[in-house]
């Protein structure tokens, strides 16, 4: 009697897991494999709002601010604030030469990133590819002064469009997309995320003065 509650027991152990058991399984797993890539999602959105605010906008800060206190144009001379201003951007204007004249009258520049300077980042796209990215301030005669975000990848720009526009197409508002930063042209929409930023492809911020 007893040898035979042993075998019985030895045959319901080595049924193994039930179809509704192992469904059970794969749902788990599903989800936590679901909450890992929404989790990445996440952490990728607060990287590029981060690097939005500590960058784009601490330097556009830092121009309205330096108009605002002395009347002229950030940038608007590459080495001499008292020299003769046009009222254009300078785009050959250094880290240290925008430094120097936010310093002169009392302002604090934004501060340098991990790259050691305050107008260069690092930010690695959803193709897995580490990116540069260089902010200067720049002048079009169609479009006026404004911010050029050099080495942007087109899923950052889409992200930094949602944050200043609300919308990410590139064409409208604030913050749009130039595939050609030497002479912008408007109305042209994001490539997709999947395509390789080209290297003269930019963010281009207008700037109000």
């Amino acid at each position: 009697m007893l040898e035979r509650m042993r075998n019985r027991l030895r045959r319901s152990n080595d049924k193994g897991f039930t179809l509704i058991e192992m469904a059970i399984v794969l749902i788990i797993i599903g989800i936590i494999i679901g909450a890992v890539i929404k989790g990445k999602d996440v952490i990728k959105g607060a990287e590029q709002k981060k690097l939005y605010t500590k960058f784009v906008r601490e330097w556009q800060i830092a121009y309205n601010n330096y108009y605002d206190r002395t009347g002229y144009i950030l940038g608007d001379d590459a080495s001499d604030d008292n020299a003769i201003r046009n009222g254009q951007c300078n785009p050959a204007a250094t880290a240290g030469n925008l430094e120097a004249q936010l310093k002169r009258v009392g302002l604090t520049p934004p501060s340098e990133g991990p790259t050691g300077s305050s107008l260069v980042r690092t930010y690695t796209d959803s193709l897995g590819v580490q990116r540069t990215i260089t902010l200067a301030f720049d002048y079009n005669a169609t479009i006026g002064n404004f911010m050029r975000i050099a080495g942007v990848s087109n899923d950052l720009g889409m992200a930094w469009d949602k944050i200043v526009d609300d919308i990410m197409d590139g064409t409208e508002g604030e913050l749009k997309y130039a595939a050609d930063y030497t002479a912008p042209a408007t109305n042209i929409a994001w490539p997709s995320a999947e395509t390789a930023p080209t290297a003269t492809a930019a963010a281009i911020v207008s700037l109000e003065f």
